[in-house]
């Protein structure tokens, strides 16, 4: 039986889920077995191969805060509100878009979650050149 990358990132993810290794451990016993079976391929795109495995099991999301500038809201408030409310661990990258008037968007999981002035304005114009029915 021939073991491919994928193979070792879904044992990597089953170990941790398990607890029965350390993350450092279970770590340094994936990479290892990797340079041995795999010896071609790079760390990065094991790396990759992990965070897709993570993503399919649902057991992480992440989050793109865009604010209007460095004074805003910050990601790492952002980030346990997400969790405690998803039940997942979340990474939220910060973004700073000078465009936009106040408030914030959240994308989240392929979803748009638009709090700001502008997101605001934007429905109103569209509801305001709906025909009347």
């Amino acid at each position: 039986m021939r073991i491919t990358p994928k193979d070792i990132a879904r044992s990597l993810i089953d170990s941790l889920a398990s607890a029965s290794l350390s993350v450092d451990d279970a770590c340094d016993s994936a990479i290892g077995l990797l340079k041995r079976s795999c010896p071609g391929v790079a760390l990065r795109e094991f790396i990759r191969m992990v965070e897709r495995e993570v993503r399919k099991r649902g057991l992480t999301t992440s989050a793109m805060l865009v604010v209007p500038n460095e004074q805003s809201i910050q990601a790492d408030t952002i980030a346990p509100l997400l969790a405690s409310k998803s039940g997942k661990k979340v990474h939220v990258d910060r973004k700073t878009e000078p465009e936009l008037i106040g408030g914030a968007v959240f994308l989240v999981d392929h979803r748009r979650i638009d709090c700001s002035i502008q997101g605001a304005l934007a429905a109103l114009l569209r509801s305001c050149l709906q025909p009347l029915e």
